[in-house]
């Protein structure tokens, strides 16, 4: 009977853990350049003595990790000189204070020293260091390789990079870690004056939100019945005269 809780406590946990995800999606459906992710359970069995003879299994659930999809969004046009977004596999190089980080979102802007920034203020990287665009330089002009230009030469070329499967980890900011070295993203594509949206569909993530949400009440209606039938047993117990 304590183990059909514990695995019920165990199912519950599972569920919680998806629903974080699935509401962090929902969060997220509108932030330029935002991967969806999803929950990634296995099965764990763990032998217990069965008394009724022999030893048996019970399955419980163990949270394994989560699966990044990195599909692209949608490209959507804004005339932005500063918005760019990257068609194909690849990544802009973002100088942090904990180093180098990569990042699909590009909203850009220029910050008081006219650097070449995100919108939460770190620079992005070109071949040589960062952007540095000329004091009063209006007319911007991005061309599809890269090379950041204006009336008075180019400024430098965006690093854009790719990585092997599974090399990247998520941070803050919409900002990715790599655990391998970056390569030239040679398929990529820079659009200027364009955003990749997320590529979070919020109607698939509202209808698995509810499914999670039913599953838990389902999961917690037999926890409180198994409660129950211990309750009864404890009491009979006790009425039990010697």
């Amino acid at each position: 009977m304590e183990t059909s809780l514990v695995v019920g406590l165990s199912a519950q946990m599972a569920l919680r853990r998806n629903m974080e995800i699935i509401a962090n999606n929902l969060a997220n459906s509108s932030t330029a350049g935002f991967k969806r992710e999803a929950p990634l359970f296995e099965e764990l069995l763990v032998p217990v003595d069965n008394p009724q003879g022999g030893p048996s299994e019970v399955s419980f659930v163990r949270d394994w990790g989560v699966v990044r999809d990195m599909t692209a969004g949608p490209l959507e046009q804004t005339g932005g000189t500063l918005d760019i977004a990257i068609d194909g596999n690849g990544l802009l190089v973002v100088n942090t204070a904990a180093g180098e980080r990569y990042t699909r979102d590009g909203h850009l802007k220029l910050d008081a020293q006219g650097k070449m920034v995100t919108s939460d203020g770190d620079p992005v990287l070109s071949d040589g260091g960062e952007i540095v665009i000329p004091p009063g330089e209006s007319e911007i002009k991005i061309a599809r390789d890269g090379t950041v230009s204006t009336r008075q030469g180019a400024a430098g070329k965006l690093r854009v990079v790719s990585f092997a499967a599974n090399a990247l980890s998520k941070e803050g900011k919409n900002l990715y870690s790599a655990n391998a070295p970056a390569t030239p993203a040679t398929n990529a594509r820079v659009m200027q004056g364009m955003i990749e949206r997320s590529n979070v569909e919020p109607v698939v993530e509202m209808t698995k939100m509810i499914e999670v949400q039913r599953a838990y009440q389902h999961s917690t209606e037999t926890l409180n019945a198994t409660d129950e039938i211990i309750r009864r047993a404890v009491q009979r117990l006790g009425d039990v005269k010697v």
